[in-house]
Parts: structure tokens; C-alpha cells; sequence
């Protein structure tokens, strides 16, 4: 990625996926059905997956997730200046552990993360004063979305003197009267925790709800569009072999599409390239006891040479 010149800060998305499957070897996961859930951390600002774990559909998403997110910070390769990287990590629930908060905070790496809504976080939550609340927006069908910082400090087992509380941010949903919640309210909250106190908070929640355009799309993506919604074998190990293969697949796609190929496949899809450019190639062509592939004009006048002059642009790090 020394072509790309990524900026200091690296945004981290963590998030797991389920995979339905009928095989012999699938257990079941929470949501009722058999299948896979593997865990994957994006570098957001390159789109690259930096570690992807293969996993049981009844292994919970939270296990082993601290693990491999210092997998994909030491992956991260050294900057040309020698200067550190800016870590900042955003996910879902499954990361809303004292532990694995307390370990990011202690590395210096911005975190903001879902919280779950325990029975004293739901009271912090309602005790908050009704002008306390900021307009976010007002959707359609009447549903309005507000936020508020909330005085929370849960308890810890143990607790030394120089620990810092984390910041506790609530969202608040609206429904019309006649329009009701899954739990048959109108109103519903959900709760981020982050131990970063000096960003606005309505920009802090819209910079974690952002990893729903990253990981969440890669989910769809390696899912869809690469095969790693269907496993091929019974065999655990052979089914990890394929993920990490889709993987590679997905991150070789993106370093093409941020070097030579033209700006308007930055953020096409897997699907898009491959019926613009690789079936519409060239072909290869044996002659002589030699192999090598006959391009047709359009590829070598829209693709090959402006994509070697991009390549030549490229500010590459020394060896």
C-alpha cells in the first residue's frame, strides 16, 4: 500500500458474519440455523481485510476478538517517516468488554464501540433531562433521532486509582404514535461508548455508524460476490483455507482498483470489473513453443497504458 500513501490515522472496523450452511460439521448459531461466523478487522481508509478468522457458527463473536485485532495492528506496514500509526477501532457490541476497552485505551488507540443496554445504562439513559437531548434528524414517517451524552460510570470488579471513566453516548428513536418497536414502544435507545471526550458527539456517532459502508459491505461482498457464502468442504481447516482465499481475492481487487485502474472503478463492485475488464481482456495465444496474451485495443488503450502510467507515478517506498 506505499503507492497509496495511506494518511497516519488507521481506522480498524471489527465485525463477524454468519454463514448458513447444511454441512454435517455446521453448529448452530444463535440466531437458530447451522453455519459458519468469521471474524474480520478493515483497515477502512484502504478497504483492505488486514484478519480474518474462520470460526464455528456457536463460537461467540466476542472471543478472541482483542487477539486479532493486534494481529491486524502489527500486519499494519512500517510509514515511510518511521512515524507511528493513529489507531482508532470502531465495532459493534461484541467488542463491549471491560477488558478488551481497557487494553485499546491502554495502547493510545481511539475506540468507539455499541454498547449493551444493561438495566443501569436503560435508567442513566431515561433519567436524562428532556432539553438534554439534540436533534440529529427528523426521518420520514414522522420518526425523529436524537442524542445525549449520559452520566454513566458502570462498576468495576477492581479499580485502581489513575483509571479513567469512558463517555457514554445515547441515541434516541422516535416513532410516530400508531408505529411501534419490536418491544411495542415508541421510543428506542441504543448506547456507544468511547473513551474519545473531545469530539462533538453527534459527529463521533456518525464516524462509528460509518463502518456500516466498510466491514458491513465487505460482509456483503466476500458473501455474494466471492464465494465465501457457500464453504466448499466438511472439513474445518479447508473452510478456513477458502475464506482466507476470498480475502485475498477482495484485497487484491482493491489494490488494482486504487493504482492503475481508472478513478471510475475506485468503488465498483467485484462484478463490475470482471465483465469490463478481465472478459473483455484478450486472449492467450500459444505460437512457437511461447505463451503470452494477444490484449484487444480497447484493454490496451484504456486499461494497460494508462494503468503503467499511474504505476510509474506512484510514490513507491524504498526497498
Amino acid at each position: 500500500m506505499a503507492a497509496a500513501q495511506p494518511r497516519a490515522q488507521v481506522t480498524l472496523d471489527v465485525d463477524a458474519h454468519r454463514v448458513e450452511s447444511s454441512k454435517r460439521s455446521a453448529l448452530p448459531t444463535y440466531e437458530g440455523y447451522r453455519g459458519y461466523q468469521p471474524l474480520l478487522v478493515q483497515w477502512a481508509e484502504t478497504g483492505l481485510v488486514l484478519a480474518d478468522e474462520f470460526r464455528d457458527g456457536n463460537v461467540p463473536a466476542a472471543v478472541g476478538i482483542r487477539a486479532l485485532v493486534d494481529a491486524a495492528v502489527a500486519s499494519l506496514p512500517m510509514r515511510a517517516a518511521g512515524d507511528p500509526w493513529h489507531v482508532c477501532v470502531r465495532s459493534d457490541s461484541a467488542t463491549y468488554e471491560r477488558e478488551t476497552l481497557d487494553h485499546w485505551d491502554g495502547a493510545g488507540w481511539r475506540f468507539a464501540v455499541s454498547a449493551d443496554m444493561s438495566r443501569q445504562l436503560h435508567a442513566e439513559i431515561v433519567a436524562v433531562a428532556p432539553d438534554a437531548w439534540t436533534l440529529w434528524t427528523a426521518e420520514q414517517h414522522g420518526v425523529i433521532r436524537e442524542w445525549a451524552d449520559v452520566p454513566c460510570v458502570p462498576s468495576r470488579k477492581t479499580e485502581h486509582k489513575d483509571s479513567q471513566p469512558y463517555r457514554y453516548l445515547a441515541i434516541r428513536v422516535r416513532t410516530p404514535q400508531r408505529v411501534l418497536s419490536g418491544d411495542g414502544s415508541t421510543v428506542k435507545h441504543v448506547a456507544v461508548v468511547t473513551n474519545d471526550w473531545d469530539t462533538d458527539g453527534q459527529a463521533l456517532l456518525a464516524w462509528q455508524r460509518g463502518k456500516t459502508g466498510t466491514i458491513e459491505h465487505v460482509n456483503v461482498v466476500l458473501k455474494n460476490e466471492l464465494a465465501a457464502g457457500v464453504y466448499p468442504s466438511d472439513k474445518f481447516g479447508a473452510n478456513a483455507a477458502w475464506l482466507r482465499l476470498q480475502v485475498l481475492t477482495h484485497t487484491l481487487l482493491e489494490l488494482l482498483e486504487a493504482t492503475p485502474l481508472d478513478a471510475q472503478y475506485r468503488r465498483a463492485r467485484p462484478k463490475r470489473p470482471r465483465f469490463a475488464i478481465f472478459t473483455h481482456f484478450g486472449r492467450v495465444v500459444r505460437h512457437a513453443r511461447e505463451q503470452f496474451v494477444r490484449l484487444t485495443n480497447r484493454a490496451l488503450d484504456t486499461l494497460v497504458r494508462p494503468g503503467l502510467r499511474r504505476l510509474r507515478a506512484c510514490a513507491w517506498a524504498a526497498p
